[in-house]
């Protein structure tokens, strides 16, 4: 929420964590565990290298992947929100089941991340100058599937 409205985005997420108490049963658990499945493994970065500018994939740290987590889980009921044209309240709920479901707005977020990455390993050199570099992205596109 912007402006301030601290009273509004608590009463939005105590409706929201009511809702998954209901349905759901261990709102903690269940939070936690859609962040952990929502959670990026690398992500890609510009850097420019001779006047060119390369889309290096990059691994993520724990703090920036919880961070990417939630944003996206907020943005996903944001924009499931004005799709549907509900409240906000009943948007976060489903964005926050489908990403313990590991689907929804949020997860083809991450998805779509982990296959730009994917595609651009190829400049993971110039991320790390060693094959260090390729054998992590080796080891995480056969984590994909790809």
């Amino acid at each position: 929420m912007k402006s301030g409205k601290r009273r509004r985005v608590r009463a939005i997420f105590d409706e929201t964590f009511h809702r998954l108490a209901r349905s759901e049963g261990d709102v903690i658990e269940l939070l936690v565990k859609a962040v952990e499945n929502i959670k990026p493994l690398c992500e890609v970065e510009k850097v420019k290298i001779a006047g060119t500018t390369y889309d290096v994939p990059s691994i993520v740290g724990r703090d920036r992947q919880q961070s990417l987590a939630i944003r996206w889980i907020l943005e996903g009921a944001e924009e499931g929100r004005i799709s549907k044209s509900t409240s906000l309240e009943k948007s976060s709920f489903e964005e926050i089941v489908d990403a313990y479901r590991q689907r929804g707005i949020a997860h083809m977020k991450r998805k779509n991340l982990h296959r730009l990455a994917s595609v651009k390993r190829r400049f993971a050199h110039f991320r790390w100058p060693t094959r260090t570099g390729i054998k992590i992205f080796s080891w995480i596109a056969t984590m994909w599937g790809g």
